[in-house]
Protein backbone atom coordinates (compact mmCIF):
# COMPACT_ATOMS: atom_id res chain seq x y z
CA UNK A 1 0.00 0.00 0.00
CA UNK A 2 1.51 3.57 -1.27
CA UNK A 3 0.87 6.38 0.90
CA UNK A 4 1.24 8.84 -2.65
CA UNK A 5 -1.86 10.01 -3.56
CA UNK A 6 -3.77 9.40 -6.71
CA UNK A 7 -3.53 11.82 -9.45
CA UNK A 8 -6.77 12.55 -11.24
CA UNK A 9 -6.66 12.16 -15.11
CA UNK A 10 -5.68 15.55 -16.98
CA UNK A 11 -8.25 16.84 -19.04
CA UNK A 12 -7.48 15.66 -23.07
CA UNK A 13 -6.73 18.95 -24.88
CA UNK A 14 -8.32 19.20 -27.92
CA UNK A 15 -7.60 18.45 -31.33
CA UNK A 16 -7.56 22.07 -33.36
CA UNK A 17 -9.00 20.58 -35.98
CA UNK A 18 -12.23 19.55 -33.39
CA UNK A 19 -13.23 23.46 -33.18
CA UNK A 20 -15.60 24.63 -35.90
CA UNK A 21 -14.40 28.03 -36.08
CA UNK A 22 -17.25 29.75 -36.19
CA UNK A 23 -17.02 31.65 -33.21
CA UNK A 24 -19.05 29.94 -30.59
CA UNK A 25 -19.29 30.15 -26.89
CA UNK A 26 -18.24 28.57 -25.13
CA UNK A 27 -15.91 26.89 -27.46
CA UNK A 28 -14.72 23.75 -27.30
CA UNK A 29 -11.66 25.52 -26.01
CA UNK A 30 -13.03 27.40 -23.16
CA UNK A 31 -14.40 24.11 -22.01
CA UNK A 32 -11.39 22.36 -21.94
CA UNK A 33 -9.89 25.65 -19.71
CA UNK A 34 -12.34 24.95 -17.62
CA UNK A 35 -11.71 21.45 -17.07
CA UNK A 36 -8.21 22.52 -17.04
CA UNK A 37 -8.77 24.74 -13.51
CA UNK A 38 -11.01 21.96 -12.39
CA UNK A 39 -8.18 19.59 -12.44
CA UNK A 40 -5.50 21.89 -11.30
CA UNK A 41 -7.81 22.66 -7.79
CA UNK A 42 -8.45 18.66 -7.47
CA UNK A 43 -4.58 18.58 -7.76
CA UNK A 44 -3.88 21.25 -5.33
CA UNK A 45 -6.35 19.87 -2.76
CA UNK A 46 -3.84 16.75 -2.49
CA UNK A 47 -0.92 18.95 -1.74
CA UNK A 48 1.04 18.86 -4.95
CA UNK A 49 1.21 21.61 -7.35
CA UNK A 50 -0.51 21.23 -10.88
CA UNK A 51 2.69 22.65 -12.37
CA UNK A 52 4.93 19.62 -11.47
CA UNK A 53 3.11 17.25 -13.11
CA UNK A 54 4.22 15.81 -16.18
CA UNK A 55 1.51 16.15 -18.99
CA UNK A 56 1.99 12.18 -19.33
CA UNK A 57 0.94 11.47 -16.13
CA UNK A 58 -2.33 11.78 -14.87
Amino acid sequence: MTDEPTVPKRPKTPDPMECCRRGCYPCIFDYHDTAMERWAARVRALGLDPDEIPAEAG
